[in-house]
C-alpha cells in the first residue's frame, strides 16, 4: 500500500487486492476531474452515492465495499458544529485507516469511537480554524489508540503554527518528512509510543 498527501484533507491510498487488481481510493479530490476506483468526500455540498462502471463516489454515511477495499462512513461535525463531516474507515489489504476530514467536535463521541473500532493508520487535521487544533487532535490520538499517525490540514510552509505544537504534545521533535508511505500490514506493530508519519505535500 502507498499513501500520498496533495495537501489539506486530499490523500490517495493506492492499494492491491486480493486478485492482484491495483485499486486507487481518493479523499477529497481538489481536482475536478480524477480517475479512481473510489472516491470519497468528507465535506461534500450534497450528499450522495454514485456508481457507475469505473468507480464510485461516496459522499453519505453508510458501508460501503468496492473491489475488495471496505468502507465505512461515520456521522460527525465542522467546527461550526452545523456543517456535516463524514469520517471515513478504509480496509485495504488488510489495513484499517481512519481519514477524520474536516473533523470539528472537541472529542470523538463513544458512539463514533465504537463504529472507528480499532485503526492501524490515523490521519487526522491540525488547522485550528476550520477543523479542530493541534491539542485537540493529540488527545482524540490517544482516544482512538492507532499504531501510526498521520497529520493533515496544516500549513507545510509554516510549520509552527499546527505541526510542530502537534509534535511537542505528543512528545516528539521534529520528524523528517517523506515522498509517500509504503507500508504493509506486516510491518505495523502496535505498541506503548504511536508512530508520527509526516508526508511531503504534492
Amino acid at each position: 500500500m502507498k499513501i500520498t498527501w496533495y495537501g489539506d484533507s486530499y490523500f490517495e491510498i493506492a492499494s492491491v487486492s486480493k486478485d492482484k487488481d491495483s485499486i486507487l481510493t481518493v479523499i477529497d479530490p481538489s481536482k475536478d476531474k480524477i480517475k479512481a476506483d473510489i472516491i470519497l468526500n468528507t465535506h461534500a455540498d450534497s450528499n450522495g452515492l454514485k456508481i457507475n462502471d469505473n468507480e464510485i463516489v461516496i459522499s453519505s454515511c453508510g458501508e460501503y465495499e468496492r473491489k475488495g477495499v471496505f468502507v465505512q462512513a461515520i456521522s460527525s461535525l465542522q467546527i461550526d458544529k452545523k456543517q456535516k463531516n463524514i469520517i471515513y474507515v478504509i480496509e485495504a489489504e488488510d489495513i484499517r485507516i481512519c481519514h477524520l476530514g474536516y473533523f470539528g467536535e472537541s472529542d470523538i463521541t463513544d458512539e463514533q469511537l465504537e463504529d472507528i473500532g480499532n485503526v492501524d493508520i490515523l490521519i487526522l487535521p491540525l488547522d485550528g480554524d476550520k477543523t479542530i487544533n493541534y491539542s485537540e487532535a493529540a488527545k482524540i490520538v490517544t482516544r482512538i489508540e492507532p499504531a501510526m499517525v498521520i497529520p493533515m490540514c496544516y500549513d507545510s510552509k509554516k510549520k509552527e503554527k499546527g505541526l510542530n505544537p502537534f509534535l511537542k504534545a505528543m512528545g516528539e521533535k521534529e520528524i523528517a518528512s517523506q515522498d509517500k508511505l509504503s507500508i504493509q500490514k506486516k510491518n505495523i506493530t502496535s505498541g506503548e509510543k504511536v508512530e508520527i508519519v509526516i508526508l511531503e505535500e504534492k
